[in-house]
């Protein structure tokens, strides 16, 4: 994929997903921060435009609702990212060795800056004997296998002490099962709704609609409000 190529919001999504699904990280696009910026910046021009042009009409409210949408999804992607690459710089402070090919730019600033930080601030309270020992190892020196949070990493032998309780140690050739993240969205409320007249498309927060009279469909219930509100639907109230 080229730098070049805008970011769609079903991209976006779709790396959020991926994101939430796995403890480790998935491989994007390299120029994933810039398209994100680009993302978002297209939809509030698009919102601003319609805007000016009618502000009560439904693809303004759909338009508004598609670009905090967006917004929200990308900061959760961050968010997600920072967070893993962080377990991994922090791994690496205790001598952890990590694939970082999955690491954008920017990412791997980030990695390197907080394992510096960390590398450092475990340097403050480190005994001086054992450290200066701990410096004549040699570098092929025995290295055991850890797995945290599904990532795995390898570290010497001797700073296995320093490693938290919480971090599982694994035999050579021991299968690693994959945990799912548990998805911390908010849940929008949907709504059923009943369409009274044909309505051409419009931008809805995920997705572009096209309805016409008669139509059943199902969305979320702060958006339908708007449909209700100009007088295109009427909630149906469906028994279970």
């Amino acid at each position: 994929m080229t730098a070049q190529e805008q970011m769609a919001f079903d991209e976006l999504s779709a790396i959020y997903r991926t994101e939430m699904r796995s403890q480790m990280l998935s491989d994007v696009r390299r120029d994933l921060y810039s398209a994100l910026k680009q993302l978002q910046e297209s939809v509030r021009k698009e919102y601003e435009a319609e805007l000016s042009k009618d502000p009560d009409s439904i693809m303004c409210e759909g338009l508004s609702e598609r670009r905090k949408k967006v917004a929200f999804t990308a900061q959760k992607v961050i968010g997600l990212r920072m967070e893993k690459i962080a377990k991994m710089a922090l791994r690496a402070s205790m001598g952890a060795d990590n694939a970082v090919d999955k690491l954008t730019p920017e990412e791997r600033e980030y990695y390197e800056s907080v394992a510096s930080a960390s590398g450092k601030l475990r340097g403050t309270a480190k005994d001086a004997k054992k450290g200066a020992k701990q410096d004549l190892l040699p570098d092929d020196g025995m290295r055991a296998r850890i797995v945290a949070d599904d990532v795995i990493s390898y570290v010497q032998e001797d700073v296995m002490n320093d490693i938290p309780d919480d971090v599982v140690v694994a035999e050579e050739g021991e299968e690693i099962i994959e945990r799912p993240r548990r998805d911390t969205e908010p849940k929008e409320e949907m709504v059923v709704i009943r369409i009274l007249e044909d309505i051409p498309r419009f931008a809805g927060p995920d997705r572009d609609y096209v309805l016409k009279k008669e139509d059943i469909t199902r969305m979320p219930t702060a958006f339908a409000g708007a449909l209700i509100k100009h007088e295109k639907a009427v909630v149906l109230d469906i028994k279970p």
